[in-house]
């Protein structure tokens, strides 16, 4: 089940840490964390599932509309990817909400 579809009041803590409210199979609130950090990484100023502690070289890390990360990263010469777009990644790809629960889905 998307997790966006399915949870509300989304924040982003220090960073990496996405909180949200995620309904249940009864109907019923839950309040549910996952450390992005343990699924994303950065490669050379992107984002990439599968990678690790991206927001160790990451500024200005944002949630848009509840499922967007986006933030400006840094690349593999040391400078910030400025250049291009603000880089972004849409968590409903691999992120999902099992039973309330906030997961990683592969």
């Amino acid at each position: 089940m998307s997790y966006a579809a399915s949870s509300e009041a989304f924040e982003l803590i220090d960073g990496h840490i996405l909180r949200a409210s995620c309904k249940n199979e009864e109907g019923e609130w839950c309040q549910s964390e996952i450390d992005l950090d343990q699924h994303i990484g950065n490669e050379n100023g992107h984002f990439i599932w599968g990678g690790e502690n991206f927001s160790q070289s990451a500024v200005g890390i944002n949630l848009e509309e509840g499922h967007r990360l986006t933030a400006d990263l840094v690349r593999e010469d040391g400078e910030l990817n400025t250049g291009e777009a603000r880089q972004g990644i849409d968590l409903n790809e691999r992120i999902g909400n099992h039973n309330g629960v906030l997961v990683y889905v592969e």
